[in-house]
């Protein structure tokens, strides 16, 4: 859900931030066996606490998760000591944008690592940086953490999103899904401006493709018609919402004008609230089960709007500090009148997320950012905690961040739980994020990989981070 940003503005930015940019060296492999011991084991599936266990990790891989402490520990071995310590596996974001503005990933992915997000998708950026960082963080030339891309995202001829892929026939629909897929993309994402035929061509290109699409509703479609097209995620609840409503049709035309004068909308709140169809809430929300329709809700990003729209909190922000000048200018410029009509579809989209979940729709946790006040990494934290305030327990929000993202990319083999055979993705937290899911802030260290990277060497993540960012001053 970009904003849509002046194309002069774009440029400008851009241009700074790329002669800027600088490298990051991930940390040298863990060669020494690790071991965390007497710590208390976070259980996401089952929701409980594994006390006083021992977590042993050789190379990339949990050899081990035993308890108490072992009987011997190999004299060479790093042992961290858990005692009052959660470990939970590595988090993830799955909605990034890390491309916009180009030179900002180096700034971004470090802040992400640092806050403990492990994993991410990027949702819409320029495909050959995306592929590009995806590679470097891949190989270690660049800190950050593993990356699911789209590149750009496919959208029709009246599309109003920077740097799209436009298509203007089902030829052509077809012709960007082969290509994206071809150039290396891990999935297709659609965007609002997509006509319902040419939605319909990359619904079954990718299909025949064997790639998964994602993203927006379309205008022009129904969020009913897109989990039965195969849809497999549905981002901010998009059409969602809309599709609540016993007012849908009228509402559907209004977005369809939009769509043509090549400009977004955003549905009235107060309209979404008195039109509420529960009897047509039930089956859609029905119809997502069966589809195995994921959903993407980025609370976080109406929520942030406050700080648009509320003059007393506007801008007035300390995570300011890592975000480049110009998109901080950039943000501080934004009106009111469309924060406003976000901040209160906020609490219509919170009251959703909770008969979502009550319905057993599959959540993923997603931030959104850099849209504004939506910051990488620390953003994530924020999301979970709105999650929980729509009526999820904190075993619920945190699923959405670590095993659901798992089970969604079908990496359950590999990741998603602290369990023997599993690559040693983790966090360690001072606090018992099932009590209060506050405490996934609370990092103590992060394990990346097999990778130890204590407090020190966070801190040191967040502090090259800023400066990066204080050389942004043009």
């Amino acid at each position: 859900m970009l904003r849509k940003l002046p194309i002069s503005m774009l440029c400008v930015v851009f241009s700074a931030l790329l002669l800027s940019a600088g490298p990051w060296n991930r940390a040298s492999a863990q060669t020494a066996p690790l071991f965390v011991t007497h710590v208390a084991v976070v259980d996401v599936i089952a929701g409980r606490v594994q006390p006083d266990m021992t977590v042993e990790i050789r190379g990339r891989t949990i050899s081990a998760v035993s308890a108490g402490r072992p009987l011997r520990i190999p004299r060479r071995a790093t042992v961290v000591d858990g005692r009052g310590e959660y470990l939970i596996p590595g988090l993830w974001d799955m909605h990034v944008h890390l491309s916009f503005p180009p030179g900002a990933a180096q700034i971004f992915l470090p802040l992400m690592v640092a806050n403990g997000i492990l994993g991410a998708r990027d949702m819409h950026s320029f495909l050959s940086t995306i592929l590009s960082l995806k590679h470097d963080v891949a190989t270690g030339a660049q800190v950050g953490p593993r990356l699911f891309v789209a590149g750009s995202a496919v959208d029709g001829p009246n599309s109003y999103l920077p740097a799209a892929r436009v298509v203007r026939t089902p030829d052509e629909a077809r012709e960007a899904v082969r290509q994206l897929k071809g150039a290396g993309v891990d999935f297709i994402k659609v965007y609002s401006s997509l006509p319902k035929a040419l939605y319909l061509a990359v619904a079954s290109e990718a299909k025949n493709e064997g790639i998964p699409f994602v993203g927006h509703v379309p205008y022009p479609v129904t969020a009913a018609e897109a989990s039965d097209a195969g849809q497999r995620s549905l981002e901010h609840l998009t059409e969602v919402d809309v599709g609540t409503s016993s007012d849908e049709p009228a509402i559907k035309a209004e977005e369809l004008e939009a769509m043509n004068q090549k400009h977004g909308y955003i549905p009235d709140p107060n309209r979404l609230k008195s039109t509420f169809d529960s009897v047509k809430t039930a089956a859609l929300f029905k119809r997502f089960r069966q589809n195995d329709t994921w959903q993407v809700p980025t609370l976080v990003v109406f929520y942030q709007e406050r700080q648009i729209a509320e003059p007393r909190v506007r801008g007035n922000d300390s995570l300011l500090v890592y975000i480049p000048k110009l998109l901080r200018d950039y943000w501080r410029s934004l009106p009111t009148d469309i924060a406003t009509k976000m901040v209160a579809l906020y609490a219509v989209h919170s009251d959703l997320v909770g008969r979502l979940n009550q319905a057993g729709v599959p959540i993923l946790a997603g931030s959104d950012c850099p849209n504004p006040y939506v910051y990488p990494g620390f953003s994530l934290h924020d999301e979970l905690g709105l999650l929980v305030r729509a009526g999820l327990t904190p075993a619920e929000a945190l699923r959405t961040a670590t095993i659901n993202p798992a089970r969604f990319l079908g990496l359950t083999d590999s990741l998603g739980v602290v369990a023997t055979g599993k690559v040693a993705d983790l966090v360690l937290l001072d606090g018992n994020p099932l009590q209060d899911i506050a405490n996934t802030k609370r990092i103590r260290a992060v394990i990346q990989g097999g990778r130890l990277l204590n407090r020190r060497a966070l801190d040191g993540l967040l502090a090259r981070a800023k400066a990066l960012a204080a050389t942004q001053t043009n």
